[in-house]
């Protein structure tokens, strides 16, 4: 039977609009979230943000490989908006991509969590830059909503400092549920660009790419595969905890960051195989000479038999500090030599930081109840170490610091790094079967 005039036009509107669609940027899924990071070595933000994009951008195939272009805009909640994003009300943000060796490419944006920007982001896409009618396509994210940010894992432990060690975790309480976990492993060698695609504010970044993520289905530990890590390469591990929408897409996440660098089992001596790294929680830097965040220990139990390990970040020296609680510190002896491997131990007079010794030696010892500290004391320095050896906070193998304390008991002391810049800092717990608390810090990886 022949076509009707009416279903001919039909049939020919039909073709025009699948044209014109087809002309468009496409794109694949886009997702939102409450992101929460710890502070980290990976050039990622950390604290409490905004989290959202799309994966997969492509130009239309009549103009295939060119760029395509990309901004996002949202009316906060409670705002009557212009009809145009350029006008009165709206909140705009630059988009930027990354393409990570183990993901599709991306397109995202980022910025400080904020309850009235929660609805959806509208994501822009054109290969016109001035996103001209008719050029472009706009998809909208989810909206993130009024969900609770997600804590950080309480603590992290890793069995053997190898090629193949064994991530452990111990969950939080949490109000909101933990409906996944993941574990992501990031190469700090290998730094991927990540590029703003939009017009109006030009710029790029490095972050550290992402080699390897894992979901786990259950239990609270996962062994990393045979051939991902090589010796002498520093990585970061992220553990993500997931709440997540009806759909199965992430609505709240936190990633806690600790850097690992393996070490070959042959060239450790009597050092400990587990290490147990406590939870990084973002904090301000505070004014004076002690600029690097604070970090809070969960470590159930310290005694004579019972070693432990920390490690802060760049710095010129450590603040060391005994939780509510807790046994005095009773010596200091820094086993490792770094710089010129020469310290000052200052201590706390109540008012001010006083110098008990200038000198001390990789290998010597500071005993404070010797010094005429009878008690110990709950809190002292570290100082003296130049800045040209560039420790970091994340990587708990390469210099060893060894604490006494006075009694038995629970540690759950805080290590502040002393830096001339503020910079992240991070700290490791290790656990083994000798008697000293002692601390851990190899040379950083610069970004």
């Amino acid at each position: 039977m022949p076509l009707l005039p009416r279903t001919i036009a039909a049939t020919a509107l039909l073709a025009v609009i699948a044209t014109a669609q087809a002309d468009l940027p496409s794109a694949g899924a886009s997702f939102a979230m409450r992101l929460q990071n710890s502070a980290n070595s990976t050039n990622r933000g950390s604290g409490d943000l905004l989290f959202w994009g799309l994966f997969n951008p492509e130009a239309p195939p009549s103009e295939a490989g060119a760029t395509v272009w990309s901004f996002a805009a949202q009316c906060p909640l409670g705002i009557s908006c212009a009809a145009s994003v350029s006008g009165a009300g709206w909140v705009r943000q630059r988009i930027l991509a990354r393409d990570f060796s183990t993901q599709p490419l991306q397109y995202y944006g980022a910025r400080a969590y904020d309850p009235n920007l929660t609805g959806a982001w509208n994501i822009w896409l054109s290969t016109d830059s001035s996103f001209a009618s008719g050029t472009r396509t706009i998809v909208a994210a989810p909206p993130v909503g009024a969900v609770a940010a997600m804590p950080f894992v309480q603590s992290m432990s890793l069995q053997s400092a190898g090629l193949t060690p064994t991530v452990s975790w111990t969950l939080p309480a949490s109000a909101t549920s933990i409906d996944q976990v993941q574990v992501r492993v990031f190469d700090n060698s290998h730094q991927i660009p990540s590029i703003s695609m939009t017009p109006t504010s030009p710029g790029s970044t490095q972050q550290s790419d992402v080699i390897y993520t894992q979901t786990v289905a259950s239990g609270q530990s996962l062994t990393l595969p045979a051939g991902l890590l090589q010796y002498g390469t520093s990585y970061s591990l992220a553990i993500s905890l997931d709440h997540l929408r009806g759909d199965h897409s992430v609505q709240s996440r936190s990633q806690s960051f600790f850097d690992y660098t393996p070490i070959d089992p042959a060239s450790l001596v009597g050092a400990p195989t587990n290490i147990a790294l406590p939870t990084l929680s973002p904090v301000a830097n505070v004014v004076g000479a002690e600029q690097g965040p604070v970090y809070q220990f969960h470590v159930d139990s310290v005694s004579a038999d019972a070693v432990t390990f920390i490690d802060p970040a760049i710095a010129s020296g450590f603040d060391y500090r005994t939780g509510i609680g807790d046994p005095n510190f009773k010596s200091v002896q820094i086993a490792s030599q770094v710089g010129d491997g020469l310290y000052e131990v200052y201590l706390w007079d109540g008012s001010a930081w006083t110098l008990a010794q200038a000198g001390l030696a990789a290998g010597a010892g500071f005993d404070f109840v010797a010094a005429g500290h009878a008690g110990g004391v709950d809190r002292f320095q570290i100082r003296g170490i130049e800045p040209s050896a560039e420790l970091s906070a994340f990587d708990p193998t390469a210099f060893v610091t060894g604490l006494t304390f006075t009694g038995t008991g629970s540690f759950t002391g805080t290590m502040q790094a002393i830096v001339a810049v503020p910079e992240p800092a991070t700290l490791a717990l290790w656990l083994a079967g000798f008697g000293l608390l002692g601390l851990a810090r190899r040379k950083a990886l610069r970004s």
